[in-house]
């Protein structure tokens, strides 16, 4: 069950990916502690699904593109509009593309890359000076295991969660000097719709290997419970569930090691 977090009562909240997953179990949560929690999607069926509940806050849908900059300024200027600030904004939202580097195409690079990464850049950037005027808020990115240690024939998503690693943990130092805070979220293996809708290339099974590594994947609503701790507590990095935080921690002591038992595996692994 939820445990709730009083803090986030009445607080207004954007969170991007919200129809399915990780990021529609972030939204309940949400809500569920009393938060106003706008979820934004461009899954306008998932985001439907979603106003059917009743919670002690609110959940109202916007569908957005995160990819456009344009969509994230109309989602905050509507929040702004409605509630006067914006607390907290979670960016949630993106892809997999996962396959053999070599055979994978332009398209797809350009996709994972416009979804995965300019969409944090958007949204943090619009968010962040509606904070800074505000001199309060809290931004939370979601990055992954692969943000801290390599994921061969997931190599572009790897790169890209490896960036917002960076931008997250760099733009934190600034952020705290105007109020704002600044985490980087780490699921590891999390049930969510990421594997089933992966863009897999050619006769990959992004599905079928994660399944094959043996590590046991915990539900959205036990991922939601993590990283509303995380952001409640103004975490760093939010790593989780308690394997994934060993494993990473093995791999920042143990590169070569870790490469080798760990990494090298998954290079070889394709259907």
């Amino acid at each position: 069950m939820m445990k709730k977090i009083t803090a986030f009562q009445n607080k207004i909240v954007i969170v991007t990916g919200g129809a399915a997953g990780i990021g529609r179990a972030v939204c309940e949560a949400f809500a569920q502690c009393g938060a106003h929690v706008y979820a934004a999607d461009i899954n306008e069926q998932g985001l439907q699904a979603l106003t059917s509940q009743s919670f002690p806050g609110s959940i109202t849908t916007i569908k957005m593109d995160v990819s456009q900059a344009v969509d994230f300024q109309t989602a905050i200027d509507q929040v702004v509009a409605e509630h006067g600030a914006l607390d907290i904004l979670v960016n949630n939202a993106g892809i997999a593309v996962a396959g053999d580097f070599h055979d994978t195409t332009m398209a797809e690079l350009e996709k994972i890359i416009n979804i995965n990464l300019w969409s944090v850049i958007h949204g943090t950037k619009l968010a962040y000076s509606q904070m800074i005027k505000q001199g309060r808020g809290h931004i939370a990115n979601v990055s992954s295991s692969g943000g801290l240690m390599p994921v061969p024939k997931q190599t572009m998503y790897s790169a890209i969660k490896h960036a917002v690693t960076g931008f997250s943990h760099s733009l934190r130092e600034e952020a705290a000097l105007r109020g704002v805070e600044v985490s980087a979220i780490f699921p590891g293996m999390v049930q969510s719709d990421l594997w089933d809708n992966a863009i897999n290339v050619k006769d990959y099974n992004m599905k079928k290997v994660m399944q094959g590594t043996g590590l046991k994947p915990i539900s959205a609503q036990e991922a939601a419970q993590y990283i509303l701790e995380g952001i409640a507590g103004n975490k760093r990095s939010i790593i989780f569930p308690r394997i994934n935080r060993i494993i990473v921690r093995l791999y920042q002591l143990f590169p070569n090691i870790m490469a080798k038992v760990v990494v090298a595996p998954l290079a070889k692994a394709s259907k």
